[in-house]
């Protein structure tokens, strides 16, 4: 995904995170194989049946890819109902899945569990610096502390989210030292949480970090460095590429 600024595209915050080796999913994709395979391993045991049984095990190659999609539909409608409900929006009609349903109930119930004060929200920001652009969730109070907040219904919390959030705080200041007046209300954000939401149990858990964010963006610039040298992108008017494009 790309976004435009002044004329030019830029490579989105979680493009570039993208580029990561995530081996757990290997695993994670392989057991869903197996699930489905086990699931239907009574068709596949029918002699009577080659066919099905043949069609079974091709299905169960795809398996992984359906649950994927399955868990993004429902972490979209999540995401989508908060936008809502912290603009004040009718935001029920948007939970048509059981999973994203229990994905909003934990985050009200940690709301309601804690003092909240949501002043940005779907915050676009863009790093000319660096050359990236990205979306995150919000920043807000948190029982009287200033936090950059990414919204996660992912299986667990991993330690790129962090890194991810890195790229999008330091986006922030480079924005309020270019002058944006619209984020001086959050001048003083400094330390960065993730919000788990778990679509399973509706159980949220707060996971805030107030130490390490050189070193983690840093991780992050370097990555940006290695998504622009790793192949020849297509983005207009971009300088990265024509950077990245004229080394031999």
């Amino acid at each position: 995904m790309a976004y435009e600024f002044n004329g030019v595209e830029y490579p989105s915050v979680t493009t570039i995170t993208g580029i990561l080796d995530k081996p757990a999913l290997l695993s994670w994709a392989a057991n869903c194989a197996v699930d489905y395979i086990k699931d239907h391993i009574s068709i596949i045991q029918d002699l009577q049946d080659v066919h099905r049984g043949e069609d079974i095990l091709d299905e169960a190659r795809k398996a992984y890819a359906k649950k994927r999609d399955d868990a993004a539909s429902a972490g979209t409608q999540t995401h989508k109902a908060i936008e809502k409900y912290i603009a004040g929006e009718e935001y029920e009609s948007i939970l048509t899945t059981e999973e994203s349903q229990k994905g909003f109930q934990a985050f009200h119930k940690w709301e309601e569990t804690n003092h909240v004060v949501w002043l940005k929200s779907e915050v676009k920001v863009f790093s000319q610096t660096h050359g990236y652009a990205g979306r995150f969730d919000a920043i807000a109070l948190v029982n009287g502390h200033l936090y950059f907040i990414d919204f996660k219904t992912s299986k667990a919390v991993y330690d790129e989210m962090f890194v991810q959030l890195c790229g999008y705080r330091q986006a922030v200041k480079e924005m309020i030292a270019d002058g944006w007046k619209e984020l001086d209300e959050v001048r003083d954000a400094n330390d960065i949480a993730v919000l788990h939401l778990d679509k399973a149990t509706a159980n949220p858990t707060f996971h805030p970090r107030y130490e390490g964010f050189e070193r983690m963006t840093e991780t992050f610039n370097a990555m940006t460095r290695v998504y622009y040298l790793l192949k020849n992108r297509r983005l207009k008017n971009n300088p990265f590429v024509a950077i990245a494009k004229s080394l031999n």
